[in-house]
C-alpha cells in the first residue's frame, strides 16, 4: 500500500511541469509578437527623439495579460530580458519594446536590437522554457516594419507606413522584400541604357 502511495506521489509530481506549461499557455493565450522594426534610421522616434528598433506585442484575447517575468529575447544564448513586474497588457492593446538603445522612465527596452539582416525573435513565458510565440525573418528594409495582417493573424507583411501601437495596416506590401531593392536597381539601369540609345539615334540623325 505504501510502495503505491509513493508511486503515484512520484507519478504526480512528475506531471506538474506539464500542468504548469499548459496553464502558463492559457493565460497567455491570444498574446503575440505583433509588429517589429529591425532598422529605424528615421521612421518612428523614440524615447528623447531617438530612432531605437522596436518590437510590439498584441493581446489579441478577452482577458488582461500578466507579462511580469515573460522573457523578449533573440538569441537563447545571451542574458534573457524579462518583462518588469506588474506590466500588464490588457485585451485588445498593444505594448511597445525598444531596443537597447532606448531609454527613459516610463519606457520598456530590451537589452537587445533586432537584426536587421535576418533572425528569430522569441516570446518566452517566465518559467524560460514555455514558447509563446516566435517569429524568423530575413532580411529587413530601412524604416519598414514587419508585421501580422490583421493584428494576431498568421499573415505576415512589411509595412511601409509602420503603425506602433496601433492596428496594422489592411493591405501590407508582402511583395517587398530585399528583391525590391534589386529590382530598383535594374530598373534604373534599364532606365539609363533606354536614354543611351534615345541620344545615341538623335545624333545619328
Amino acid at each position: 500500500m505504501k510502495r503505491s502511495a509513493y508511486a503515484m506521489l512520484i507519478f504526480t509530481l512528475s506531471l506538474l511541469p506539464i500542468f504548469a506549461a499548459v496553464s502558463g499557455q492559457q493565460e497567455s493565450r491570444g498574446l503575440v509578437i505583433n509588429e517589429f522594426m529591425a532598422d529605424n534610421d528615421g521612421a518612428v522616434p523614440g524615447p528623447y527623439m531617438t530612432f531605437p528598433d522596436w518590437i510590439e506585442l498584441y493581446n489579441g484575447g478577452d482577458t488582461s495579460i500578466d507579462l511580469s517575468g515573460m522573457i523578449l529575447t533573440e538569441d537563447l544564448a545571451n542574458p534573457p530580458w524579462r518583462f518588469p513586474n506588474g506590466t500588464i497588457l490588457g485585451p485588445g492593446e498593444f505594448l511597445i519594446v525598444w531596443g537597447n538603445r532606448g531609454s527613459g522612465p516610463d519606457m520598456l527596452h530590451t537589452n537587445f536590437s533586432p537584426n536587421a539582416n535576418g533572425g528569430t525573435i522569441t516570446l518566452l513565458a517566465a518559467d524560460g522554457a514555455t514558447v509563446i510565440d516566435q517569429v524568423t525573418f530575413k532580411k529587413q528594409i530601412r524604416d519598414v516594419s514587419y508585421g501580422r495582417i490583421p493584428d494576431g493573424g498568421s499573415t505576415w507583411g512589411h509595412l511601409i507606413n509602420p503603425t506602433p501601437g496601433k492596428p496594422n495596416i489592411a493591405n501590407p506590401q508582402t511583395g517587398i522584400s530585399t528583391n525590391w531593392a534589386v529590382w530598383a536597381f535594374i530598373a534604373g539601369v534599364l532606365g539609363v541604357c533606354a536614354f543611351i540609345v534615345i541620344i545615341g539615334k538623335k545624333r545619328r540623325k
